[in-house]
Formats: structure tokens, sequence, C-alpha cells
């Protein structure tokens, strides 16, 4: 049995959010925009820092890397006039600054730091690619990458890491082929990628290869991966992987096989897991979140180690449920591109869809259902990436069709 909620759209201009009665509404601002040439699929916060790392492709079909700089542009000094007030808050408004850019033969599909330890000055940048490589690059060089290898037989739709939160080596990739693949940061891949060159190139080995539960033979397209801890506990690592035909698939490291798999119908294009705590006794959760093709998202709860539902109803006693489902969007706007939690907040959560919005929401508990916060315009057409900056609360950077890289704030 499911809990469904419908969440109807609440209008909001690019500066803020929808008020008014008893609901509470998260207000958004606009901070920074800049137009790129080529399509960006995704927009990453290098850790640490207020810089920007931009990867995708341009009509060329060359792959591109781009590092932008959120800054402000104070009056020059050797400027002869004195700016009117006009001017020097035009001056004064954050911009984004090209610092470098690199262009390959190849294009980029997907991209990580979190693979990388906080405690890097300048993380490497994680990188797949549409011939089934991924690649580790310093990018204050970034003429060749540190090391490349074939990690799967066609495109790297999607990497995820757990260095930047956990310290531990280990980072998942899923690919065009169907499969899902775990490795380690610390094998030597400049070895493994020294036959032979793009296609061509002899696979690596990988930690392991995620497999289903029903042992079947999948060949079905992942979409989306993520890495994240059961409650809290950095030693109990979970993998979480959605495929193009709704199959949701939970993997334990430290059993090293799933321990739980779903179909949600449709093709899932976003998932996530985060952990918080509620209430007086301070219990801890894990949830889950999974955002599909057709407007809905899909909620579970990791309580106590075991997936379980949120309640049905407020105040209920059912632990029977299998998922709460929220009907987000419909229509031709209703893919729901990304998903992503406030890392300060991880209460609240935002959901990005096809037409251009942004939609907030709070997790509910045991006894409550999830929360909309109100929904923010930010956009013309779908917001492919969003990421959360993980020093400053409620400022992230996204990236949509529009060929555009936006900045916001999240006013919680």
């Amino acid at each position: 049995m499911a809990s469904t909620a419908e969440s109807p759209r609440n209008s909001a201009s690019d500066g803020g959010g929808g008020g008014g009665g008893e609901d509470k509404k998260v207000k958004m601002t606009q901070v920074a925009s800049k137009p790129i040439p080529f399509t960006a699929f995704q927009a990453l916060w290098v850790p640490g820092t207020t810089r920007i790392c931009a990867l995708g492709s341009n009509d060329s079909g060359f792959g591109i890397i781009q590092l932008y700089n959120l800054t402000f542009n104070p009056t020059s000094p050797s400027s002869p006039k004195k700016p009117t007030t006009t001017t020097a808050a035009k001056q004064q408004r954050p911009r984004l600054v090209l610092q470098s850019e690199t262009e390959k033969k190849i294009q980029f599909k997907s991209g990580t730091f979190r693979a990388s330890p906080r405690s890097s000055i300048l993380p490497h940048l994680l990188t797949g690619d549409f011939e089934g490589r991924v690649g580790l690059w310093d990018l204050s060089r970034a003429e060749v990458p540190v090391w490349v290898f074939r990690a799967h037989e066609d495109v790297v739709n999607c990497m995820d890491g757990a260095g930047s939160r956990t310290g531990r080596p280990e980072f998942v990739t899923g690919g065009r082929d169907g499969t899902v693949k775990l490795w380690d940061m610390r094998q030597d891949h400049k070895a493994t990628g020294a036959t032979g060159s793009g296609a061509g190139m002899a696979l690596g080995k990988p930690l392991s290869t995620m497999a289903s539960l029903k042992k079947q033979v999948d060949g079905h397209d992942v979409w989306c991966v993520n890495m994240g801890v059961r409650q809290g506990n950095d030693d109990e690592m979970l993998v979480v992987a959605g495929y193009d035909n709704g199959d949701l698939r939970v993997m334990d490291l430290r059993m090293g096989q799933a321990v739980f798999e779903t179909n949600l119908q449709h093709g899932i294009c976003s998932v996530e897991l985060s952990s918080r705590r509620q209430g007086t006794n301070s219990r801890s959760f894990s949830s889950l979140v999974a955002t599909t093709l057709e407007g809905s998202m899909h909620i579970f709860d990791l309580v106590d180690g075991q997936l379980k539902a949120t309640s049905a109803s407020i105040g209920s006693n059912t632990t029977a449920l299998t998922e709460e489902v929220v009907a987000v969007q419909s229509g031709d706007d209703s893919t729901l591109w990304q998903i992503r939690h406030v890392p300060q907040r991880p209460d609240i959560f935002a959901v990005t869809d096809g037409g251009g919005y942004i939609h907030l929401y709070e997790h509910g508990d045991e006894k409550t259902l999830t929360k909309p916060l109100g929904s923010h315009k930010l956009a013309e057409q779908g917001i492919l990436s969003l990421e959360f900056n993980e020093d400053l609360e409620g400022l992230f950077v996204g990236c949509d069709l529009d060929n555009t890289l936006r900045v916001g704030m999240l006013h919680l």
C-alpha cells in the first residue's frame, strides 16, 4: 500500500516564494546567472569554495569542462569617475567569472567531486564520458587527465562517491550498458587504461557489480546512482541505482549484495539518500527519494536499519506501507530531473522539473507526510542539474536546457 499526496504548483516570481496562511514557505532569490556556449549536463560546486565546475558537450561534439568563480565586481580604483548609486549597485552584484576551460574530443556526460577527500586544496574531478570511460582531472592543469580507464561498454550516465563525506575511497558508476559498478580510487587505473584507446580500451576490473535480487539479466539503462549511509553510520554504506524501466535497487556494500528492490513504473531520473535525526529520542532516519519521468517522486524511510514506510495518515500506527508517493508535476513538463537535499538541513530537499521550476519539500516522520514548502520558477526550460553548497546554507547552482548556469539562495 502506498500513501499519495498532491503537490500543487505554487506560483512564485524569480525573487521569492509564495506565502500566506499557516503553511511554511521557503523564499528563493536568484544570485547570478551566466549563458554558456554548450549543453552542461552537470554543474558542481568545487568543495570548500564558491567555484563552480560545469561539464558537458558543445554542438561540435567536443567535451567541455569550465571552471567559474562566483565573485563580486567592485569599482576599479583607476576609474576616473565616481560611480552613481545605480551603477555601484550593479557592479556589486555577484557574477560568474570564467577561470578556465578545457575542450576534449570526447563528450562528458557525468561528473563528481565526491570521491575526493574534503582535505584536498583543489579536489580532483571524476568524469564519465560517452565512450564509457572514467577520468580523473586536476583542474589546475587539465590538459591531460591524471588517469583514465574504460569502465563501461557505453555511456557513463552517472557516478557518485563518498570520499568528501566519509573519507572512504570507493566510488560508483552507472552506464547505458545496464551495469552499476563499484571502484576504488586507490586502484592502479593508470595501468588499466594503458592498453588501447577510446572504445578499443580494455575494460577495467571493478571491486563489484550490482546484481538483482531476482538474478535476472537486466540490460536496462542505468540513469542515476547515489552513495549514502545507513542511519548515519559511515561503515554501513548503501548504493542506490535507478533504471530507465522504473527499477529501483539498493545495495549494501558491506554485504556486497542488493538488499531491496522495487519498480516505480516509470523511468527514474534521480535518487538520493539523506540521514537525519528526529524526535526527542534523536532516532535516526535515512530517507531515500526517487524522482521519475512522469512527475512523481517516491519517498522511502529506513528506520532502525530497515526499509519501511511513512504513515498513510497523521497519527496512524501503520508500518506496512512500502512508500509515500507525491505527485509533483504533470503534463509536458512532468520530468523530475533532479532531487537534492540541503546538506545543513537534511529534512529539506529540492526537486527540479522540465518546466524550469524548483519544488521544495520538508520530510515527514513516522506520523506525518512530506510537506510542500513552495515552488519557484528558475528557468524557462528543464533544470538538468542542481547542487547545494556544503558550506553556505541554501546556496545552490543549477544548469538547464537554456544553456545557462544559475546560482540561487534558499532562505531557510
